[in-house]
């Protein structure tokens, strides 16, 4: 859960709330963590009356009909084909460059994203063992790129900055959805649900603490950045679109030394977050399309998944913020609107539970 949530969408958090302030951006990630991690409870609610092994597909026609089939299958795919897609535009762009570093610079452009695809698909087609391990391994190492970032940045923090309260609504409106896709781990719910086989208890500890390390992480990179950068020097990169680029160059200007801890976490964050939901579209299609789970199923299944991403990434190659823009659309659907329906026709069907999210009827009101 962490590793897929904790991804590229934090580098562009500075950026995006340095308008808004350091206390409003604490508001806004403390309270869009409770909404995400509640809708994701809700999916364990629902579950509990399910096979595990059952897809968000599957549950959405049995409780919600056609219409919640059709949402379903239209939200959980246009999602994570988005994100796969801009994965891949900045996973083959890293590549490139360690590719250059290697002495190779005259390697095509594509050829960084094609080995990318090649590789993170390869470990995802083996099976969700393979990427629960892989995962582990570069999400550790990323934790300690993101050590070394915060251990370069936090003796510069400055008070004044912090307490500064600059305010605007139309930054605080741009700012929530690229906090809210920072918590966007709801396409893996059903693989994840599927792996743990359908273990209430430790599904309610593995959502609440799998987003509360990626909340913690947020806190201390704003403060790490909010608090040593002036909130004009971030609005003027906005302004230029330099994106990461933009964030490093006024990094720099602090401490040189982060910018090979930022380039690596970057990568590890991309990584982490394509294997994650790769996994989950690659359960979601092999479910649709009843691929079976052997060597011939998965490959087939594996097509499905990366080959439509990789073509939109070969042919837009500088596509990452305009894919990543069209995901948060259907993250709305798939982690607010769809728990929240499943829910209530759940507990209008089921009247005795063992397990019931707290919030009754107004919480769902207020997802909705």
């Amino acid at each position: 859960v962490a590793g897929t949530a904790l991804g590229a969408g934090m580098l562009a958090m500075p950026i995006a709330t340095a308008g808004v302030g350091f206390g409003t951006t604490v508001l806004l990630l403390v309270g869009l963590w409770a909404v995400m991690s509640y809708t994701a409870l809700l999916m364990v609610e629902v579950y509990q009356h399910h096979s595990p092994h059952k897809g968000l597909s599957a549950l959405a026609y049995y409780y919600l009909g056609r219409p919640g089939q059709w949402a379903a299958n239209l939200a959980m795919p246009f999602l994570l084909y988005a994100l796969i897609a801009a994965y891949l535009v900045g996973g083959g762009h890293i590549v490139n460059v360690f590719l250059q570093q290697l002495g190779l610079a005259q390697a095509p452009e594509y050829l960084g994203i094609v080995l990318f695809t090649l590789i993170g698909g390869g470990v995802v087609v083996v099976g969700t063992h393979s990427v629960d391990l892989v995962n582990r391994v570069l999400f550790a190492t990323k934790i300690l790129f993101l050590l070394l970032m915060l251990s370069l940045l936090l003796p510069f923090v400055r008070g004044e900055l912090l307490l500064a309260t600059p305010v605007q609504q139309a930054l605080v409106l741009a700012a929530i959805p690229i906090i809210f896709t920072s918590f966007g781990f709801h396409g893996s719910i059903p693989s994840i649900v599927s792996y743990m086989q359908g273990d209430v208890a430790k599904l309610k500890r593995v959502f609440v603490l799998g987003s509360a390390i990626p909340l913690a992480v947020y806190l201390l990179w704003q403060l790490a950045t909010l608090g040593v950068v002036e909130s004009h020097v971030f609005l003027a990169v906005l302004a230029e679109s330099a994106g990461i680029s933009g964030l490093l160059t006024a990094l720099k200007a602090v401490t040189p030394q982060v910018e090979v801890a930022v380039r690596a976490f970057a990568g590890l964050a991309l990584a982490t977050s394509f294997l994650g939901v790769s996994l989950g579209l690659f359960d979601f299609l092999a479910q649709v399309l009843r691929h079976d789970n052997q060597l011939r199923g998965r490959l087939r299944t594996g097509l499905f998944t990366f080959l439509p991403p990789l073509a939109f990434a070969l042919y837009f190659p500088q596509g990452f913020v305009f894919a990543l823009g069209f995901a948060a659309v259907a993250l709305s659907v798939l982690s607010l609107l769809l728990p929240a329906l499943l829910a209530w026709r759940v507990r209008q069907r089921h009247s005795q539970q063992h397990y019931r999210v707290w919030g009754g009827s107004a919480a769902l009101a207020l997802v909705l």
